[in-house]
C-alpha cells in the first residue's frame, strides 16, 4: 500500500473472524474493474453505471484514496483464508455535526450465501457507532433487492420512507427504500465484529 493509499485514521483496517476490511489500493484495480463491471453486482447499484474500463476503475480507487476528513470511504472486503477480494463496504454522506452517515456495500456473486456481509456490516456498524460516534446509520436500498432488505432488517435497521424516483440510470427512474439504525436501537449481542 502506498502512502497515498494509507488508511485514513478515522477508517482503519477492520478485522472480523473471516475477513479483513482495508482501504482500496492500486493493486485492487483488476478486482474493482471486474467487480463493478459485473451485471449481477451492479444490478441494484443504481447510483452509477457499471465500470467499463481500467481508467474508470482507477478513478474510483483514487476517489476513495484521496478523500480527507469527513469524506466518503470504501473498504475492500478481503477473505483472510485466501487473501481474495470479495466486495466493498463503506460510509458515504458522513455528517459529523449531525452524527449520521449512509452505509453502502456490495459482494461478488461467488461470495453470496456465506454470511460474509452480515459479518462485514456488524464490524462497520460497530465502527460507525463507537469510533465515528454516529447516532444514525442510513442505508438506501432498491426495493427489489430483497436480500439486502432482509439483511438490514436482521441487523435492526427499520424502514422509514420510500424515496420516489431517487436514482436515474439509462433514462429510467428508480425508487429506493430508506432504512436506518439508531444507536439506541442496536440489537443487543449483535454489535461485535
Amino acid at each position: 500500500m502506498t502512502a497515498e493509499h494509507a488508511a485514513r485514521p478515522e477508517f482503519p483496517a477492520l478485522e472480523t473472524e473471516r475477513l479483513l476490511l482495508r482501504s482500496l489500493e492500486g493493486g485492487d484495480l483488476p478486482f474493482v474493474l471486474s467487480h463493478f463491471g459485473d451485471p449481477q453486482v451492479t444490478r441494484y447499484l443504481l447510483d452509477s453505471p457499471p465500470l467499463r474500463s481500467e481508467n474508470e476503475a482507477r478513478e474510483l480507487i483514487e476517489f476513495y484514496a484521496t478523500r480527507e476528513g469527513h469524506g466518503p470511504n470504501r473498504w475492500c472486503i478481503v477473505r483472510r483464508a485466501d487473501d481474495t477480494a470479495i466486495g466493498t463496504c463503506g460510509f458515504h454522506c458522513w455528517e459529523p455535526q449531525h452524527r449520521r452517515a449512509e452505509i453502502g456495500y456490495d459482494l461478488s456473486p461467488a461470495a453470496w450465501g456465506h454470511g460474509y456481509m452480515t459479518e462485514v456490516l456488524r464490524a462497520a456498524i460497530t465502527h460507525g457507532f463507537e469510533r465515528l460516534e454516529l447516532n444514525r446509520i442510513e442505508a438506501l436500498v432498491y426495493g427489489e433487492n430483497r436480500r439486502s432488505i432482509k439483511l438490514l432488517e436482521r441487523l435492526g435497521f427499520r424502514a422509514e420512507a420510500t424515496l420516489r424516483d431517487d436514482f436515474e440510470r439509462d433514462g429510467e427512474a428508480y425508487d429506493h427504500e430508506l432504512y436506518a439504525l439508531l444507536q439506541r436501537d442496536r440489537p443487543s449481542g449483535r454489535n461485535g465484529s
